[in-house]
């Protein structure tokens, strides 16, 4: 009985010092969501491998050549926000970047797949995989 109330005393005391400790560490992410994009032009056209109608809106899935290879990017005509998802777990999930110049490299890798997709009032459609 006596190692049950030390095991209870010690595990109390490992849960204090671990909300304490995680009260006070900045919240971090281990990458942002953009990292080792590169940038296109904001009025940059590609050639469209998906797309997605949305009320009136279309969002497409766009790809360019550029020193770096060929890399996708979203874009939206009509849409009230755009954004690229990309995958490296065959969709099984997924990573958003928010920044609608941020391409990201394409590959032949079955695995690592992009998607375009955009939001028009509070409906959001994405493109098929990639």
């Amino acid at each position: 009985m006596e190692n049950v109330r030390r095991a209870a005393g010690v595990m109390a005391s490992v849960i204090a010092v671990s909300m304490q400790v995680w009260a006070v560490l900045p919240d971090r992410p281990a990458a942002p969501p953009c990292a080792g994009f590169v940038a296109v032009a904001a009025d940059q056209r590609g050639t469209v491998g998906r797309s997605a109608e949305l009320g009136g809106a279309t969002v497409t899935l766009e790809f360019v050549e550029t020193p770096g290879g060929i890399h996708g990017f979203a874009r939206g005509q009509g849409a009230d926000q755009v954004w690229l998802d990309w995958s490296s777990t065959g969709g099984d999930g997924w990573a958003r970047c928010d920044t609608p110049t941020a391409a990201q490299p394409a590959t032949d890798d079955p695995m690592s797949l992009l998607r375009a997709c955009g939001r028009v009032d509070d409906v959001v459609r994405c493109t098929d995989w990639f």
